[in-house]
């Protein structure tokens, strides 16, 4: 239960600042601060939640055919505290790296934005936030589409972790490792990734 309940403040966090600070940006002030500023202790992790990741060549070439002029969303300070929580410092919010299609090879999710534009027959396409992973083959990585309607960031859900599946009201546990945007869960079956409400 310990770990479900984290699950699910990860996801009302993530979910809480997805629809409208993701795409505006970073917009609260800075705290004001008086006298001398206290330098970092010595032990306190350093985190990388709100860093933009380097992403292996193969998958940027990928995203730079399939998806015109991507970018990663901005992190908020609200996302990026999400991501600490539950990722730990070495965390991404734009990318994580599971074993998604339990193969064995170390696949990646990311999450990026798009802006609005107009293709090459003159129809506008809406500006969006999509989750897209990348399963590792011998040659290379093969491109899935996750959703449309992610949350502004991407956090692990590991394999062996229990979830609440709040459509069939039960409990289950993650046979392989998924993806969390949102308020969703992402699981790979039977060739495509399957969304489950994790959080009510």
């Amino acid at each position: 239960m310990r770990k479900f309940a984290l699950r699910v403040g990860c996801a009302l966090l993530t979910f809480a600042v997805s629809g409208g600070i993701a795409k505006i940006g970073r917009h609260s002030r800075p705290p004001m601060l008086f006298g001398p500023p206290e330098a970092p202790a010595a032990n306190d992790p350093v985190y990388r939640c709100d860093e933009s990741p380097d992403v292996p060549l193969p998958i940027q070439v990928l995203l730079n055919r399939q998806y015109r002029e991507w970018s990663f969303p901005e992190v908020s300070e609200d996302q990026c505290y999400s991501v600490k929580n539950c990722g730990g410092p070495d965390a991404f919010a734009q990318l994580i790296k599971g074993d998604f299609n339990d193969d064995g090879r170390l696949d990646y999710a990311v999450v990026i934005q798009q802006s609005a534009y107009a293709n090459d027959s003159g129809v506008a396409k809406p500006w969006m936030i999509r989750v897209v992973a990348f399963f590792r083959k011998a040659n290379g990585y093969t491109m899935h589409p996750v959703t449309d309607e992610a949350g502004g960031s991407v956090i692990l859900m590991r394999k062996g972790e229990t979830d609440f599946d709040y459509e069939t009201q039960r409990e289950f546990t993650y046979p392989r490792d998924a993806i969390l945007s949102g308020w969703t869960s992402y699981l790979w079956e039977h060739g495509r990734f399957r969304a489950i409400s994790t959080v009510d």
